[in-house]
């Protein structure tokens, strides 16, 4: 944390240093309106240099993937999601809550799962943030004297380089591993780096429309001697718990997800939150007890349902939450109205499948109970 406020911070004050010659000058020649009116448009350099940078950073992955022999599965920018489906390039829409973009790659199926190339594939990002970074520094000192155009170069450096370090600086943010950490660490822990190459394959998979449930079950399985404060690795048991979802085994996926909930440190926020949604349902299909759903369905947890609108499973949820706690059929058809315009460009087809059959799941427990 030390070090990303420090890189922050300093960041910070070397953009304010290189871009108050602007803001002054405006300032003095046109007053209050012109101090603004620079200011908002350094605010938007800075926007736009950043979101450049994600882009790139993104596209690092994907070409040292590539050199290292991956293969391409999906290249997101905030929502928009390109994937490659049938041989063919496909736009989808998927969001992950507090990222700004995601490349995966998939790893080859005759790789050895402890002993595969992985650094490259790391560290691409931050070294397509830096050839970025470097073009920008020499185009800067090209034109110095070019209000605005030099400052968008200047910022491009800087927010560059702030982003290279924060990727390629071996450190946890919140909880999650960046890039260096993982180059650096991997390699002394075995199940950490069998873990990367499982969810990267299943990834993959996925992609393509096959479904967890169809998916050997030893690829969801962790070792009694695993390190369950490592996220890599309860992030396998996540997996795993997806994979009884997909079953509708219910019962034993309720269990295996209250287990990480209390016995994996590692547990990342966002996972927390995907198995609170599924044991809240759970908890709705089955007893249905009033204060156990209120303890579940806590303001942390409906904030991040309201975040994470956009995933098919959370409008089943919701869904089922119209029809056996609100007893509110015109909210429950709203629910499956907004299921299927989402459905047609998520980007994974088994998911959306499961989902369907357990909502047909929904409407013959509903039958069942009476429940008009």
């Amino acid at each position: 944390n030390i070090i990303l406020m420090a890189i922050l911070i300093i960041g910070s004050a070397v953009i304010g240093f290189f871009t108050g010659n602007s803001v002054g000058y405006f300032g003095d020649k046109y007053g209050i309106p012109g101090l603004l009116i620079s200011i908002g448009l350094l605010i938007l350099i800075f926007l736009g240099a950043s979101f450049l940078h994600i882009l790139v950073h993104e596209g690092g992955h994907l070409v040292f993937g590539l050199l290292s022999g991956y293969k391409f599965v999906s290249f997101r920018v905030g929502s928009l999601m390109f994937i490659k489906e049938s041989g063919k390039l496909k736009t989808k829409k998927f969001n992950i809550v507090g990222t700004g973009g995601q490349c995966l790659m998939m790893p080859d199926s005759n790789w050895n799962a402890y002993k595969f190339p992985y650094i490259l594939y790391n560290l691409g990002g931050s070294l397509a943030n830096v050839i970025l970074a470097l073009i920008s520094l020499a185009l800067y000192m090209a034109f110095p004297e070019t209000r605005f155009i030099s400052e968008l170069f200047i910022i491009s450096f800087i927010v560059g380089i702030m982003g290279a370090l924060m990727n390629a600086i071996p450190m946890k943010i919140s909880g999650i591993a960046n890039d260096g950490y993982n180059a650096l660490h991997l390699s002394k822990d075995r199940q950490a780096l069998r873990a990367l190459y499982l969810q990267l394959y299943i990834n993959g998979l996925q992609t393509k429309g096959i479904r967890l449930k169809d998916i050997p079950e030893e690829y969801f399985e962790i070792p009694e001697a695993a390190d369950l404060s490592n996220p890599l690795i309860v992030t396998i048991g996540v997996f795993k718990c997806n994979r009884l979802h997909d079953n509708k085994d219910f019962i034993k996926a309720k269990e295996y997800s209250q287990y990480l909930i209390d016995k994996a440190p590692g547990l990342l926020d966002l996972h927390k939150n995907e198995l609170l949604c599924e044991l809240l349902f759970y908890e709705i299909i089955g007893t249905c007890r009033k204060d156990e759903i209120e303890r579940i369905y806590t303001k942390e947890l409906k904030d991040y349902i309201k975040n994470t609108s956009a995933y098919v499973s959370r409008r089943r949820l919701m869904y089922a939450y119209e029809i056996f706690v609100n007893n509110d059929r015109q909210r429950a058809k709203e629910e499956l109205e907004a299921f299927n315009k989402i459905a047609k460009n998520y980007p994974y087809s088994g998911d959306v499948e499961s989902e369907r059959e357990i909502i047909k799941f929904i409407d013959d427990l509903a039958i069942i109970k009476n429940i008009n």
